[in-house]
């Protein structure tokens, strides 16, 4: 935890904790260069030291960083400092989405909606600069006390197929897309799933499934039928019930094609609660037809004519060609009814006088006109106009219907929808950059205006982009890589592995592989290497081992040998391994080196002499094929020769600056000796000591 008072980078001045999370915490800081309160998000220390944490802290700032929008919360600043890893953020003095909803219990149907369209909003911004948020949930959502709402917290966005259920899910089950819970590939649809989640939550106060552990919800996401919210609300508007639903279909191709697509619809539901613009794939239409049982038309058969048309309930009763139960108190008495009659039946005798006066008066005319007693031009000009009358009259009757919003829409889904209002459609086909192969993204009339019943919509339906080669990035920095790719319009992940062959933080590769054909809006995996995978190895006990088992056990363990030296042992027989540099049992990384110090026995006598070691680096020397070399590092060996029988006192692989200055050399003899000493096995110099 960071203490008040801290100062980071120099202008962070922290305040006070005001919130934490899995991997941070959040505190209020003043910006003392700018003299501005912010929020500052804070890695926590035991996750500072590890890798992968540190990476995803890092995502998450680059993730939010080229965001600007009024719907998301704005990182300033991104920084590390004596290990203290940190993000500088927007300061919104407010309260969660979560902590509302815990204390309101559920929302009003106005202010669910203006919500909804806020986060939309800003999920729309992140999804235009190709980011996916992937954890869209009621407390990564910050209500400002001026009422705007704000989406923040992207720390796993962009890692797009690298989610599981233990992983990402862990904690926000509740709102995870069924393909996020199988662990599979997630896109902008995911994060409209998450917010039907989150607006179900916001209209009944609860989630649509609860389980005992993660994974039992997270399978009810991959396999239960959701309830309905307005089955737990009825309170709800139809077109708002059917958005949720749409939103949180199983398969991501049924939901909203793009968080704009949604917004259109949030936007109408308080003008038209009970439109039937919001099509399902496998749901009904609100107004589409309903087969009755043989019970309901023998009802229907039975209602008596006047019962309705006298009475005047017969449009409630037939509204939206749906029946609903008339309540107790519109219902009429008995004797108002009788009333009701009887002045029917005088205001009917009245009117059919008057039509027959009509009709006597129209066939005379007509009579008249036959005979040719209305003679000459007039008559033909009275023809005319009755015939413009006629057919003004029949323009005026054509049954008009209102245009459906195809946007978004396959072409069976638009033929449905038009289908069922009486229009047809003809199709064509275009590239799209904005949306996917098989989706509708123009329509010849605007949806809300009316047209005649008969008439034709024409649709343009989307090709998918143009596919191009995807270019090789192997070997660049992955944040140039990332640059490259995402200028040509693709969606860009990262993953990290290990690499012998690449250094870390290059592209080792990509999935699809360079020269596959790819379009824009298609996403592209970027692997870069976190450099050589380094293992843990044992370090084996190598005493009293003679040299060769011993350097034999030092390759099995994964170790390298460097060498060995000789001292006078009373414990170990001459030719043993007496002491290693590396402690047996202890933990070391693979390939690292150990040296070895062989026994000569015990020490008989006690004579000895000082060997000082030259230096062969840096020298010309004569190789073995006659040819000069130098060299600046190899492998010196400094062997004794006495009394006929000879001791290597040195052998090691070097540089010049780890030789040792001189060495001790022990003797049973008192006679001199002769040294020589080599470099990668060329005899560098030879000289004589003396023992005493």
């Amino acid at each position: 935890m960071i203490e008040t008072g801290t100062l980071l980078a120099g202008r962070y001045r922290i305040q006070e904790k005001i919130g934490s999370g899995g991997m941070a915490e959040v505190y209020k800081a003043l910006d003392t260069a700018l003299n501005r309160y912010v929020a500052v998000k804070i890695l926590r220390s035991e996750y500072s030291s590890d890798e992968t944490f540190v990476k995803k802290f890092r995502v998450e700032a680059q993730s939010a960083a080229g965001l600007s929008h009024p719907n998301i919360v704005s990182v300033y600043d991104v920084g590390e400092e004596d290990g203290i890893y940190f993000i500088v953020m927007e300061l919104v003095e407010g309260i969660t989405l979560k902590n509302y909803i815990d204390m309101k219990g559920k929302l009003e149907i106005r202010e669910a909606l203006n919500i909804s369209v806020q986060i939309a909003q800003g999920l729309s911004a992140a999804h235009a600069n190709r980011i996916i948020h992937r954890d869209i949930k009621p407390q990564n959502i910050i209500i400002s006390r001026d009422g705007k709402v704000k989406v923040t917290d992207f720390g796993i966005a962009r890692m797009a197929g690298s989610t599981t259920v233990t992983t990402t899910a862990a904690g926000t089950v509740s709102y995870i897309s069924p393909e996020q819970a199988r662990g599979g590939y997630s896109d902008e649809k995911s994060d409209i799933y998450s917010l039907g989640i989150t607006m179900y939550e916001m209209l009944t106060g609860r989630v649509p499934f609860e389980g005992e552990t993660n994974v039992a919800v997270a399978l009810m996401h991959i396999q239960a039928k959701m309830t309905p919210p307005r089955e737990l609300e009825p309170s709800i508007p139809e077109s708002f019930n059917r958005i949720i639903l749409k939103c949180t279909q199983k398969k991501p191709e049924w939901r909203y094609p793009s968080a704009r697509a949604l917004i259109s619809d949030l936007r109408r539901v308080l003008t038209h609660p009970d439109g039937e613009y919001v099509v399902i794939p496998g749901m009904p239409a609100k107004g589409a037809t309903i087969v009755m049982s043989q019970k309901e038309t023998d009802d229907l058969r039975n209602v008596s004519p006047s019962e309705d048309a006298v009475s005047g309930r017969g449009g409630d009763a037939y509204h939206d060609s749906r029946i609903r139960r008339v309540p107790e108190e519109e219902l009429p008495d008995d004797d108002e009814d009788e009333e009701d009659d009887e002045r029917g039946g005088k205001t009917m005798m009245i009117l059919g006088i008057i039509g027959l006066i009509a009709l006597i008066v129209v066939v005379g005319v007509f009579v008249a006109l036959a005979a040719g007693l209305i003679g000459g031009k007039k008559q033909a000009q009275t023809t005319d106009t009755a015939s413009e009358s006629v057919t003004e009259s029949e323009s005026q009757t054509a049954e008009q219907v209102e245009v459906p919003n195809l946007i978004g829409d396959s072409e069976e889904e638009a033929s449905e929808k038009l289908s069922q209002l009486g229009l047809t459609m003809k199709v064509e086909k275009e590239n799209s950059d904005d949306y996917p192969e098989g989706e509708i993204f123009k329509q010849s009339e605007e949806a809300g205006s009316r047209i005649d019943k008969g008439s034709s919509v024409t649709v343009t339906v989307s090709s998918g982009s143009e596919s191009f080669t995807l270019d090789d990035v192997a070997g660049l920095d992955y944040n140039q890589a990332k640059d490259k790719l995402e200028s040509l319009g693709l969606v860009v992940s990262l993953e990290f592995e290990n690499s012998d062959a690449v250094d870390e933080d290059e592209v080792t590769r990509t999935s699809p592989a360079a020269g596959s054909q790819v379009s824009k809006g298609d996403t592209v995996i970027i692997y870069a290497s976190k450099g050589k995978e380094i293992k843990k190895v044992t370090v084996p006990d190598l005493r009293s081992n003679d040299l060769q088992s011993a350097i034999s056990a030092i390759e099995s363990a994964g170790l390298v040998y460097n060498g060995k030296s000789s001292d006078y042992s009373d414990n170990y027989s001459s030719g043993q391994v007496m002491d290693q540099s590396l402690t047996a049992g202890s933990e070391v990384d693979e390939g690292t080196s150990i040296t070895l110090v062989v026994s000569l026995g015990s020490r008989v006598h006690n004579y000895t002499a000082t060997v000082t070691v030259k230096n062969p680096f840096g020298v010309s020397l004569t190789d073995q094929n006659g040819e000069e070399v130098v060299y600046e590092e190899g492998e010196v060996v400094i062997i004794l020769t006495q009394d006929g029988s000879s001791q290597t006192l040195y052998d090691r692989y070097v540089e010049a600056d780890e030789l040792p200055g001189s060495l001790s050399a022990q003797s049973t003899s008192s006679s001199s000796g002769t040294v020589t000493e080599y470099i990668n096995g060329i005899e560098f110099d030879s000289w004589t000591v003396s023992f005493n």
